[in-house]
């Protein structure tokens, strides 16, 4: 998952720092705010890292533009929970039906 590495990147730190403040509650948002940063632009920037190379690695696998389209919008969803709420919340997606398989 590229989400940590980029977050870290733009907000000047360490992906482990990162990473352990995220492990004591905070999340990518509130970081972000408290960094001076724009969570709209971090959020984006943690989408387009990590939807360029699930389009790339889909089309090699040969999945149709339908079905990597409803993928990258599943994902979207995704990364914008797990960026504004956090992993667990995020995590809960996949308890839904959304991004179940069919």
């Amino acid at each position: 998952m590229y989400a940590i590495p980029t977050a870290a990147h733009i907000l000047g730190v360490t992906p482990a720092a990162l990473a352990a403040a995220l492990e004591r509650g905070e999340t990518i948002r509130s970081l972000t705010i408290a960094c001076g940063h724009d969570p709209e632009r971090m959020t984006q920037a943690v989408v387009d890292a990590e939807t360029a190379d699930v389009v790339a690695l889909a089309g090699i696998a040969g999945f149709g533009p339908d079905a990597v389209a409803e993928f990258v919008g599943e994902l979207r969803a995704y990364l914008v929970a797990f960026v504004r709420d956090g992993q667990r919340v995020a995590d809960r997606l996949f308890e839904t039906r959304t991004l179940q398989a069919a």
